[in-house]
């Protein structure tokens, strides 16, 4: 069996700089703790959790003996400002692309645009970005595009996590809503170069696999392009998500196999998907 890896699969850079943060206070014997799960990946929450690096979900929660690291998502601006009364101290981990997003949408709110956030509004990301505007609109699909009333002006923004060719579509819509459309295309480097390695691959395998977390925005979004270019598409999570009955009896059928992995994924996991297939 052939096995083929995405050109782009895995870490990101944001997350390696995360992780890089927080193993480095572990190194030197600090405690810690993150507020929210620092990335969107199980097995490597695990990993910090058997190191005494558990999340919590509220400023109450805040052991005071602990730094809290800001998870890569980034937290609402109130939050902040909460930790800042409080005195706690915080390792910030938050993507810099992330952050980017978040002062563009502070900026255009100081200059009272009409702000659009194209993203999943129950997605931390987004929680936390329309905090920094007093006004700001989200909206996730087409039909919601079409439904805007027109206006002078329009200012967009995108999830970072964003499919490329979604985003485009819903640009393309807002061009009809008003005579001035400014567009900010947030969506991170790594997202468009993993989305343009599946988009590649997946037409030349019998089937592709995409690796991460259920949880994890851009993981779903890879699956989602690879489904569309490929039926034989399987997201898991883990290696051990393969090592069942029925799923080995069809892997084993085909010739070759992609294999693509979120932006929270560990080199390790895809190397252990890979190792186990060119075992069949």
């Amino acid at each position: 069996m052939k096995i083929l890896v995405a050109e782009e699969a895995g870490f990101c850079f944001g997350v390696k700089r995360a992780l890089k943060l927080i193993n480095e206070y572990h190194r030197q014997g600090k405690k810690i703790q993150t507020y929210g799960p620092l990335i969107h990946n199980i097995p490597v929450l695990n990993d910090l959790a058997a190191k005494g690096i558990e999340h919590i979900s509220a400023v109450d929660k805040i052991s005071k003996n602990k730094t809290l690291c800001i998870r890569t998502h980034g937290i609402p601006r109130d939050i902040e400002h909460r930790l800042r009364r409080k005195g706690i101290a915080t390792l910030d981990a938050t993507c810099p692309l992330v952050k980017k997003g978040q002062k563009i949408i502070e900026a255009l709110d100081k200059a009272n645009s009409r702000i659009l956030i194209v993203g999943d509004k129950h997605h931390p990301e987004i929680i936390a970005a329309r905090s920094y505007a007093k006004k700001v609109r989200i909206i996730n699909s087409l039909a919601a595009a079409r439904a805007l009333s027109r206006c002078r002006e329009i200012s967009v923004v995108a999830q970072t996590t964003l499919n490329t060719e979604f985003f485009k579509e819903v640009v393309a819509i807002l061009l009809d809503k008003t005579e001035k459309l400014h567009v900010f295309n947030t969506i991170c480097q790594a997202t468009r170069d993993r989305q343009e390695a599946v988009k590649k691959l997946a037409p030349t395998v019998d089937a592709i696999i995409v690796v991460g977390s259920k949880i994890s925005s851009n993981t779903k979004k890879l699956y989602n392009i690879a489904r569309g270019k490929n039926k034989n598409s399987l997201q898991i999570e883990t290696c051990a998500d393969l090592q069942n009955k029925a799923t080995l009896a069809k892997l084993k059928k085909f010739n070759s196999i992609g294999i693509s992995a979120g932006a929270s994924t560990s080199p390790q996991e895809l190397n252990n998907v890979k190792n186990f297939l060119q075992k069949l």
